[in-house]
Formats: structure tokens, C-alpha cells, sequence
């Protein structure tokens, strides 16, 4: 993984925990994930709850990627195809890349260029992505994105992790696998609902 960073708004797997809640309170929107986010929240334990707030989309290109056999939760992410509601592998894009956006797709590892560009062709609301050089592509191009290290703040306001302990320890968790900035890290500590609600709703 490259250094991850987070967007300020659009404006900017193993088994769930027994913490999280089973209540649905809003219509969940759909996401393109990108390797790196997936490997993290796998290994922090979050995948399959993430799989319930959000309808998360995984090319095949990065599905295969992150289910490389010995890679670390690798049996987990196999584990959801055609299992979890909330998860689906898509095909890889096809058909040329957008004119807007195509020189610096271009620049990026296929997995992060096949994730923006099936956002770009309509496929999701947003993308979770934790790719330093996905994350610049998607502020040069106005993409709503979100990393990892927010999902755990996500959880908790779709009501899917209602305890605010959980919420700092799952957070604290994503904060030590990843390699997250001093600024990323303070800012994403101190954002509020109304810094996440599009990522809330569909």
C-alpha cells in the first residue's frame, strides 16, 4: 500500500464481531473498493459489518489480487462472494476510459484504475479506497471517496456499532495496520456526522 490519505468530503473479513448491530435504519449506499481498504478492513475485523452499511463492489482484477493464496485474509474476502448481500465481484471495465479522467487513470496500478473507472461509468455513489495516488485522481476529479480509517465512524451512524468504545478500538485498530498521515489520522479523529452524511445515504 502506498501512503493513504483522506478525502474531506465529496462536497471531500472474517466474521462480524458480536458488537455489531443487526439494525437497519437507512438505504445502504453502493461503494467500489479498492485492494488496500479491503485488506484492512479484513484484517481489523470489519469487512461483513462494512458489507451491511454499505453494497460494496470489488472488481475482479483486485478480488483476485487480494485473494492471493497466504495473503493475509485472503480465505475471508473469498469467503463473501456469493455469500454476503453487501458484497459483489463485478467484471473488470470495459470500453475506453473517460476522456476527463483517462491521463491519469492511466498513471495508476490497474487494480485502483479499474475501481475509479467503473465509479467514473456509474457503478457506485463512492469509493473506498486507501491509495495515495487513487486519492489525488479522485480530488483532481471531483470523486467522493473515503478511506478505511472512516469506516469505523460510518459503522457507528448507521447504527451497525453503537458503542463509542467499539468505535475508538476498531478505529484505533485500522489506525495501526495502515500508514496513515499525522493529519489524516487528527482530522479523521475529530469529523462529525454531518462531515460523513453523504456517505450515509444513498
Amino acid at each position: 500500500m502506498t501512503d493513504m490519505e483522506l478525502s474531506r468530503a465529496p462536497t471531500g473479513c472474517g466474521t462480524s464481531s458480536g458488537h455489531f448491530s443487526e439494525t437497519v435504519k437507512m438505504e445502504a449506499a453502493h461503494a467500489m473498493i479498492d485492494a488496500s481498504s479491503a485488506i484492512l478492513l479484513t484484517k481489523a475485523g470489519a469487512m461483513e459489518a462494512c458489507c451491511q452499511a454499505f453494497r460494496i463492489k470489488m472488481t475482479r482484477r483486485v478480488f483476485e489480487e487480494v485473494t492471493v493464496a497466504d495473503r493475509p485474509g485472503e480465505r475471508r474476502l473469498r469467503a463473501l462472494e456469493g455469500k454476503v448481500a453487501g458484497f459483489a465481484v463485478v467484471e473488470d471495465p470495459t470500453g475506453p476510459l473517460p476522456d476527463r479522467a483517462a491521463a491519469d487513470l492511466l498513471r495508476l496500478h490497474p487494480g485502483e484504475r479499474d475501481t475509479l473507472h467503473h465509479f467514473l461509468n456509474g457503478s457506485a455513489r463512492f469509493v473506498i479506497l486507501d491509495d495515495g495516488k487513487g486519492v489525488q485522481v479522485c480530488r483532481r476529479h471531483a470523486i467522493p471517496h473515503i478511506n478505511a480509517l472512516l469506516c469505523p465512524k460510518i459503522l457507528h451512524h448507521s447504527e451497525r456499532l453503537p458503542d463509542a468504545q467499539q468505535v475508538r478500538s476498531l478505529f484505533d485498530r485500522i489506525a495501526g495496520l495502515g500508514r496513515y498521515s499525522k493529519d489524516v489520522l487528527a482530522w479523521a479523529r475529530q469529523c462529525r456526522r454531518s462531515d460523513l452524511e453523504f456517505f450515509l445515504n444513498q
